[in-house]
């Protein structure tokens, strides 16, 4: 009896087996987004592991799934779904996007941060906000996008430097850009292409940013105050930028392709007297041969409409278990003077992979570009022998270029015939680089990793310069000249970082890093100048020097500057309590071989902390947004040259020797800044209207200064601190964004941004008397003059110029008697002493603005950027040089403005006062842009393109300002003994009013 009830309850058993196995079933479907097809997501039976990811249309199959069973749908970056199976075997699910990564994240530094959690005055701009039209920098991106930054460019030449100001100038002679970061990389800070030289002027190396193809971006964060730059220590003083390129994006793979034709013409011109009007105003002036027989126009003989093409393509994908995205971008560049224009071929690599279960995660990204530029003889100081704008602006209208015999007509007095010196000078300029960083996370336990990275950047640039030896200028003519000159610079980057972000008690989150920085600086190079060539092909000098048959000592060079390292440690603590109150502590410890051996490790803390007041509850419902935040740093700035605290030898002038150079300094340390600022945070109406109010006061001591050695010791130089000499910065700032409207037809945003800025050096004649003069004035009478002084009080590159008074009855010029001692003395020597000269103007700009206006209408967008700046001034050496009334009686060319002005045609030439200071202020439609985006599957009825926008873009379409330069956006380097100038124009290369026409195409 036993035996048969066991075998009933053993055969009950097996049937109730069998029949639970009958229950389970074959379930599929399709996951889908917004977008389409969403390949690797995962779906997995919820409470156990069985589970399996979609294939390359989104197609899962999951095999053995009880009836009664919960599906559940994930993907990263997606709100996970719960999907009761009921008997079910088609199951089709549609992913959202998670809202909770939406918010906007900011990077500060070793970590990132959301907008409402920031404790410092951070901005983020991402790639949809960038400025539209084709932008060869990053800094173009970001013109008038960000409250406090000003970007001016250095002309409107393609490649052309630019300057980049976080919240003023603090410094004068370790730099004023701020760092940059690119894909967790700190870059230099020098130049990376070398300058030129051959006898008739200076040609500034090409911006440092050139090789980052902008469409490769995906935002750019600006580090204004210390809570949010002290991380960075010693290189933090200046703000920092953090650029960060496109990674790809989970889901299905992304096909984008992108292309765009540009056609730009000058935007401006000087009033230059026509060659109709010519003769008869010459004559009247006592020319005695007012008319040569020509009828030209010289500058636009120079000029032309530039075509610029620009193509990108990129493809990416990504899965539960990392992504990657890969792109090829170029660009052909033509300026307006013609043979200029910029060549760049660019790749990026961005690859994201985890591994053992998501416990480690692989980075890699890898920016490659090889530019080739091409410029002409616009120089930064032309002298008397003149550049090619300058001899162009001068020509007279009447003169042929050409003589009967078809060679060129160039005069032998001092004036050069611009189409001469577009034939016979060639420089050109290729430069190749790499920029790599390579890192690994490890998850040890839930919210602690580690990461370890290693940043590459490495570059090399070669230039050559010739000028045929058929060009007329002194030790040019029957000669020729050639420079070869290569630069090379290696940067190496080790880190490690320790971060930790979870909750330590109730109600109090820590998100906190420690870490280890190893970088260091490598920069060498050569050149070589040749002379006297058996041939006239300057393109022939270009390609072998070795054509030449003089080879001075002095003009043959290399260097090797020694090696900088810098060693770091720091960390951050984020506390959060409650989500209401919010403190940030910061503290890195930079040790630099640019130091002296007394003072190579510099501390750096900050402390920054903000209170949510909206979250306190007492607060109108209107209200969705309340923060108040304050901050307080020291950063430090070591942006001079390396060995510059250790004694140094090079080469004597003739190359037969070894001399002393430069002076040992043990007590030579960075620059300190102290900042402190405040700010509000605000939002009504669920966020629709959002922006911030902020107030900042820093001040920068232990100025780095280069000086002459004390005698009896060599006549050498050396470098040296000056801690009672400051430079103040105070400044305002107002950012506010509007969403005015949003329905499913329209959408209509803008956003405005606002700075007030304060700038001053103090105690300066403690140390320089007499103060420190830069500026560099050139132009015939006019070279060796200052135009800038520094001193007590005064804004940083303060004018410092006669009072022009007007011309008396003899035509001459006339100047205020500033020191009342009835003498007129328009020469510089200095305040207080016999010279008539005063502090007249202020290059740096009270005020600085942007706007943007961003609307679409179905399937129609537009968008217009706007930036300008107010209350400062521009020293217009282009005029002072080259636009006065005897220069027309003497066979040049000028404005009708100087002609008609009342001064006497033979009073012998310029003069330096503030009759050519103009003010500088300005607005600017930076660009705008309309376009239209065709739907795949709407409006094709093809499933194989997601979307296609065709659009049209103008970039510079008009400047509203009293300048009347060529633009009030100019500042050509007129440094002397390298301290910088800022607000002079001379003979600058024209911007120019440019449309684009594009398309963006995504599969």
């Amino acid at each position: 009896m036993k035996q048969i009830i066991f075998r009933g309850f053993l055969f009950a058993a097996i049937f109730l087996f069998c029949g639970m196995v009958n229950a389970q079933q074959t379930v599929t479907g399709t996951v889908t987004d917004e977008t389409g097809p969403l390949p690797g997501a995962t779906v997995a039976i919820k409470g156990t592991s069985t589970g399996t990811t979609t294939d390359f249309d989104g197609n899962y199959t999951l095999n053995d799934v009880p009836e009664d069973a919960t599906l559940v749908f994930s993907f990263v970056g997606y709100q996970t779904q719960e999907v009761a199976v009921d008997g079910q075997t088609t199951i089709d699910v549609s992913l959202s996007t998670d809202a909770s990564e939406l918010e906007e994240v900011v990077l500060i530094g070793y970590g990132q941060t959301t907008v409402r959690d920031a404790t410092g005055a951070v901005s983020s701009v991402k790639a949809e906000e960038f400025n539209k039209g084709i932008n060869t920098s990053p800094d173009q991106l970001l013109q008038g996008r960000v409250a406090g930054v000003q970007i001016t460019q250095a002309s409107g030449e393609p490649g052309a430097g630019a300057n980049i100001r976080v919240r003023g100038t603090s410094s004068i002679r370790a730099g004023n850009d701020p760092l940059i970061v690119v894909d967790g990389v700190p870059l230099s800070g020098g130049g990376v292409s070398p300058g030129s030289d051959v006898g008739l002027g200076r040609r500034g190396s090409t911006n440092p940013l050139n090789f980052i193809n902008s469409s490769d971006i995906a935002s750019i964060d600006i580090l204004k105050d210390a809570s949010a730059t002290a991380i960075y220590g010693s290189r933090g003083a200046n703000g920092v930028v953090i650029i960060t390129t496109k990674g790809g994006r989970s889901g299905k793979p992304q096909i984008s392709f992108n292309s765009s034709f540009q056609s730009g013409t000058i935007s401006n011109e000087y009033d230059l007297i026509s060659a109709d009007d010519y003769p008869g105003i010459a004559g009247d002036l006592g020319n005695p041969n007012p008319d040569l027989g020509a009828r030209l126009d010289p500058l636009g003989s120079i000029l032309r409409t530039s075509f610029t093409q620009q193509h990108d393509f990129s493809y990416g994908s990504g899965g539960e278990t990392g992504n990657y995205r890969i792109s090829l971008g170029m660009l052909d560049q033509e300026g307006i003077v013609k043979g200029t224009g910029q060549e760049r071929y660019s790749g990026n690599i961005n690859i994201t992979q985890r591994a053992f279960k998501d416990r480690v995660t692989f980075k890699s990204n890898i920016i490659y570009s090889h530019i080739k530029d091409d410029g002409e003889a616009i120089f930064e100081d032309a002298s008397a022998e003149g550049d090619l704008m300058s001899s162009t602006l001068r020509w007279n209208p009447t003169r042929p270029f050409f003589n009967a015999d078809g060679t060129y007509n160039q005069p032998s007095d001092n004036q050069r015939n611009p189409q001469a010196f577009l034939d016979y000078f060639e420089d050109k300029t290729e430069t190749s680089r790499i920029l790599a960083n390579l890192s690994a996370t490890v998850n040890i336990i839930e919210g602690l990793d580690y990461k370890f990275s290693v940043g590459l950047d490495r570059s090399e640039s070669t230039r050559r310069t010739a000028i045929s030896s058929d060009f007329e200028a002194n030790n040019i003519i029957g000669r020729g000249v050639a420079s070869i000159e290569d630069n090379y610079n290696f940067n190496k980057l080790f880190e490690h970082t320790l971060n930790y972000n979870s909750d330590i008690a109730a109600d109090l989150k820590l998100d906190a890093v420690i870490g280890y920085s190893y970088q260091s600086f490598e920069s060498k190079g050569n050149s070589l100048i040749g002379r006297d060539f058996s041939i006239a092909d300057q393109d022939k000098y270009i390609k072998e020097i070795g054509y030449a048959a003089t080879f001075q000592p002095n003009d043959i060079l290399a260097y090797y500057n020694p090696s900088s390292e810098l060693q770091s440690f720091f960390g951050r603590a984020n506390l959060n309590w409650k989500s209401k109150y919010l403190l940030t502590a910061t503290l890195r410890a930079d040790g630099s071989s640019k130091f002296g051996s007394n003072n190579q490790y510099g501390y750096f803390p900050s402390v920054g902390a903000a209170w949510k007041i909206d979250e306190e509850g007492f607060l109108p419902e209107a209200i969705s947004t309340f923060k108040l935040r304050g901050s307080w740093g020291i950063t430090g700035n070591q942006e001079f040259p390396a060995g510059s605290a250790q004694t140094q030898f090079g080469p004597t002038d003739d190359g037969t020797a070894v001399q002393q150079v430069n002076v040992a300094n043990p007590e030579l340390q960075w620059e300190t800044t102290e900042q402190f600022g405040v700010g509000i945070d605000f939002g009504f109406i669920n966020d629709r209207i959002t922006g911030s109010l902020d107030y900042f006061n820093r001040t920068t001591n232990d100025l780095l200064f280069r000086l002459p050695a004390i005698q009896p010791a060599p006549d050498v130089d050396y470098w040296t601190n000056f801690n009672d000499i400051g430079i103040d910065n105070e400044g305002f700032e107002i950012s506010f964004n509007a969403s005015l409207i949003e329905n499913d037809d329209w959408t209509f945003d803008v956003s405005y941004n606002m700075a007030f800025l304060d700038n001053s050096i103090t105690n300066v004649s403690n140390q320089f008397p007499i103060g420190i003069p830069t500026g560099q004035v050139d132009g015939r009478s006019l070279t060796g003059q200052r135009s800038q002084l520094l001193y007590d009080n005064q804004p940083l590159y303060a004018f410092y110029l006669p009072i022009f008074d007007g011309y008396d009855e003899n035509g001459a010029p006339t100047y205020v008697d500033v020191n009342g001692d009835g003498v007129i003395n328009p020469n510089f020597d200095g305040p207080g002493l016999t010279s008539d000269r005063t502090f007249v103007g202020d290059p740096n700009p009270d005020i600085t603005l942007g706007f943007a206006l961003n609307a679409t209408f179905r399937n129609f967008d537009f968008n217009a950027n706007f930036n300008g700046a107010y209350g400062h001034e521009i020293y217009d050496n282009t005029k002072a040089a080259l636009f006065y009334k005897a220069a027309v009686a003497n066979g040049d060319n000028a404005t009708y403005a100087a002609v008609n002005s009342g001064a006497d045609p033979d009073n012998g030439g310029p003069f330096l006062s503030t009759n050519d200071l103009q003010s500088g202020d300005f607005l600017r439609l930076n660009s705008a842009a309309i376009g239209y985006t065709f739907m795949g599957e709407d409006d094709f009825n093809v499933n194989w393109m997601n979307s296609l926008r065709v659009y049209v873009a103008g970039q510079n379409l008009f400047v509203i300002t009293p300048y009347d330069g060529f633009d009030p956006e100019v500042n050509v380097n007129k440094a002397i003994d390298d301290v910088p100038s800022f607000g002079i124009d001379y003979t600058s290369y024209p911007r120019s009013r440019s449309f684009t026409v594009g398309i963006n195409a995504n599969f």
